[in-house]
């Protein structure tokens, strides 16, 4: 037999047809025994036209052309009659196909897949491979790593594809993107250092410094919230009671250079500069001796340890101080909070508590140096400036409105200096705004005790507490509650026109809110805007198990959701050089959410333990990391952003 003709194997078209069986259960159909050949014929033809009917077969179209059953009709024209198979013929039965198929398909000129394809069209459907450039979610997939020669899609992707923000991008990357953790000094060309963002320009602070405080200064919102709060000092004898007891009236620290190390004691309450440890040097008979403060030229750390009394809760740097006193603003664990957990029916988190508990803000004197760089003065030690005693409870969240403002001359005719706004969460549930403003005193080195009754601004949701709190402008705070809601107020609402222009807040204890929408179905952790990039965009982290970036524009359309975690973070902030918002997670890392691409985060650092408290700069790229191991870490993720295989 030639090579070339194929061997010959049967096939058949129609399956067998199952036996029949009647419904009696002793009468059968005695096929096998018939014996009558057309009463055999007679039968199979009913069964096939049956069968034919039952699947909606046309008898007129089983002689049609059919390409498979001319295969069939050419291999059993080459056999030997005999019907069965051979093994070597069973063996080969693929070959013969795939020959029969290869033939065909070069005459018709299409390949062996399409011509198959072609022959099964009733059957399969071909499907077509999709044109260069196509995409599903309208960008490039974020997932796979930038091709060779890709590096402005991947920054297109991170960054968009505006020249405006191109353009700060590549600013932001020539002054920061060199600094591995802290930002350096900077040098005679301008870059390096710290600055204001490139996004937030002299045109834009201008015009919050001035339109944005018009309702404080001009329009009688600084008299009307003063009318409101209410406030009267103490003695230092009934201050310190609303400040937690500590454990130990002084903290035994064991500091200093390899192989000098010393023990200092710090009294409660009170600051030591960490450069005392090293300028100090022990006697070679042992005893050992405090020297003064050594020059300037000769420190070799410029820092100071705060002894606050207990653990601290949070703390927040008051902003608009560009040159002179810094304050910062620290809440501790209250020890009446911790007590109380055992008693409650409900969880803590849920329920709203109301006890004695105090603020303290702690002042940090600066000095110039030429050019025009402002630094801490290591002279003046820090000095526990004010305490903020309240009856609200445990402060959870402060935050300072970080909008730039000018001095006014009204600031510093009625004997106080002002320190700024301050919006606080507390464990009743409230949301407040307080005026901080500092009397104006000859004798440095005393506290001010004040004890406020009333706020200069109280809200709370109904059936629910406030959980975070943050500035959306001068005038607007968005509350995170513990239902999952976003609540929205204004601290200064606009008077009716046949009124007088005056801040009159109604007597309502909450007011209100200016938007009331459910973002989570849980409790809501954490929530941060994107100011000054973007301060419409508002990111939120719940207990759920995923983050929420949404547009306060139209927040129930334009929002996307983060992949779900096991993990959610606690705290979330928006690093405007990154385009991002950052998070410490329980993996040991910082990761990043690109404002573009939210549900596709990026990995930015490794930090040693899990990071449970995070900031990030207003002024630099720099970020710093509390760890659960009582390290802080300072890293830098625009390097890891912009050159993702940095190190």
């Amino acid at each position: 037999m030639d090579a070339d003709v194929p061997l010959p194997v049967r096939r058949s078209s129609r399956k067998p047809q199952p036996k029949r069986f009647t419904h009696d259960e002793i009468t059968t159909l005695d096929i096998l025994n018939s014996t009558s050949e057309e009463e055999l014929e007679a039968w199979q033809n009913s069964t096939e036209s049956s069968s034919d009917e039952e699947f909606g077969f046309d008898p007129a179209a089983r002689d049609s052309d059919d390409p498979e059953e001319d295969v069939i009709s050419s291999v059993e024209a080459a056999s030997d009659g005999t019907g069965i198979a051979t093994p070597a013929q069973a063996t080969d039965d693929e070959a013969s196909y795939a020959s029969a198929d290869a033939t065909r398909a070069r005459e018709d000129g299409d390949s062996l897949t399409g011509a198959r394809l072609k022959n099964y069209s009733h059957v399969y459907t071909k499907r077509k491979r999709p044109k260069a450039g196509t995409h599903t979610r309208g960008m490039a997939d974020p997932l796979r790593a930038p091709a060779k020669g890709a590096k402005g899609e991947y920054l297109s992707s991170l960054f968009g594809n505006a020249t405006l923000n191109l353009v700060h991008m590549a600013r932001s990357r020539d002054q920061w993107a060199e600094d591995v953790a802290l930002p350096r000094r900077p040098n005679e060309s301008g870059t390096r250092g710290m600055r204001y963002l490139f996004s937030h320009t002299a045109e834009k602070r201008h015009v919050e410094a001035t339109e944005g405080w018009d309702w404080y200064y001009n329009r009688g919102g600084r008299q009307g919230l003063d009318g409101v709060q209410r406030s009267h000092p103490l003695s230092a004898e009934e201050g310190i009671t609303y400040i937690p007891k500590p454990s130990h009236t002084q903290r035994t620290i064991f500091m200093g250079p390899y192989g000098s190390q010393s023990h200092f004691d710090l009294p409660a309450l009170q600051s030591m500069s960490i450069d005392e440890a090293w300028y100090r040097a022990p006697e070679r008979d042992g005893s050992e001796e405090r020297n003064s403060q050594p020059p300037r030229s000769q420190r070799r750390r410029e820092g100071w340890l705060l002894h606050v009394g207990t653990g601290v809760r949070c703390l927040d740097w008051a902003s608009n101080h560009a040159t002179g006193t810094q304050y910062l603003a620290i809440s501790t664990v209250q020890s009446k909070n911790i007590q109380d957990i055992g008693h409650l029916k409900f969880s803590p988190a849920f329920t709203a508590q109301s006890f004695p508990s105090s603020i303290q803000i702690w002042s940090f004197s600066t000095s110039q140096k030429p050019p025009n760089e402002t630094l801490l003065d290591a002279d003046n030690p820090p000095r526990l400036k004010m305490v903020i005693c309240t009856d609200w409870g445990d402060p959870k969240d402060l935050r300072w409105c970080p909008m730039p403002s000018v001095p006014k001359e009204c600031d510093q005719g009625d004997g106080r200096r002002p320190v700024g706004l301050l919006a606080g969460i507390w464990s009743d549930g409230h949301v407040r705004v307080l005026d901080i403003q500092l009397e104006q005193i000859d004798d440095m080195q005393d506290t001010q005790y004040l004890r406020y009754t009333s706020a200069a601004f109280t809200a709370k949701p109904p059936s629910t507490l406030c959980t975070s709190v943050t500035w959306l402008s001068p005038t607007e705070l968005a509350v995170g509650c513990a239902n999952g809601y976003l609540a929205i107020w204004s601290i200064y609402p606009s008077p009716p026109a046949s009124s007088p222009q005056t801040c009159s807040r109604a007597t309502s204890s909450s007011p209100s809110p200016l938007l009331y929408y459910p973002l989570h179905p849980s409790y809501i952790l954490s929530l941060s805007t994107a100011y000054p990039l973007a301060p419409h965009l508002l990111a939120t982290s719940s207990a759920a198990g995923y983050l929420r970036l949404t547009s306060l524009r139209s927040p129930h359309t334009d929002y996307v959701l983060s992949p779900r975690m096991r993990h959610v973070p606690s705290q979330i902030h928006f690093s405007e050089p990154c385009h991002a918002f950052l998070t410490a997670d329980d993996n040991d890392s910082i990761k990043a959410w690109p404002l573009r691409r939210f549900f596709s985060p990026i990995h930015v650092a490794r930090i040693p333990s899990a990071g449970i408290c995070l900031a990030a700069g207003s002024f630099h790229a720099s970020v710093l990391a509390g760890c659960a191991d009582g390290s802080v870490c300072a890293v830098n993720p625009m390097r890891k952003m912009l050159y993702p295989k940095a190190m």
